[in-house]
């Protein structure tokens, strides 16, 4: 059961339909041509120089421990030592999500980490940072749906 990659999928399509601009029909121009868009290949950034989906999907698998995120005490209780129980606690509960930012980020995980994530997927370590600090909240949300986590066996 791949929980994580379903949670991501909902996670990023939610994130793409926020950022994705609705056109006015008024406003449109007629184009000559159609534009095509080259193949993305494996590895290649998404929109904005974000990872691509197949990255993040690696990516948060690696850092969660798989698809049935068998590491998600051990994440949030990286979070909780260097300071931020507040905002992970906001997180597994019900009701809105507490924002970290870049640093708090590349504190908890730490700039080795981070840099060998980054590195695997050639990515900058700064703008991953950036994206975990997006993405961790609402994933870590959304394996916690009845507000706590739930006991390991």
């Amino acid at each position: 059961m791949d929980i994580l990659g379903e949670i991501l999928k909902q996670v990023l399509e939610g994130a793409a339909q926020q950022q994705t601009p609705q056109p006015q029909p008024q406003q449109r121009a007629p184009q000559a041509q159609p534009q095509q868009r080259a193949p993305q290949a494996p590895g290649q950034r998404g929109p904005q120089g974000m990872p691509s989906p197949d990255d993040l999907s690696e990516i948060f698998k690696q850092i969660f421990g798989g698809g049935t995120a068998e590491k998600l005490p051990e994440v949030v209780k990286q979070f909780e030592e260097k300071g931020l129980r507040e905002e992970v606690d906001s997180w597994v509960r019900t009701g809105p999500n507490k924002p970290v930012d870049r640093r708090q980020i590349e504190d908890v995980f730490g700039q080795r980490e981070l840099d060998e994530i980054a590195g695997q997927r050639n990515i900058d370590r700064e703008r991953l940072a950036e994206v975990l600090s997006r993405y961790i909240p609402k994933i870590i949300d959304e394996l916690t749906p009845a507000g706590q986590m739930q006991a390991r066996r």
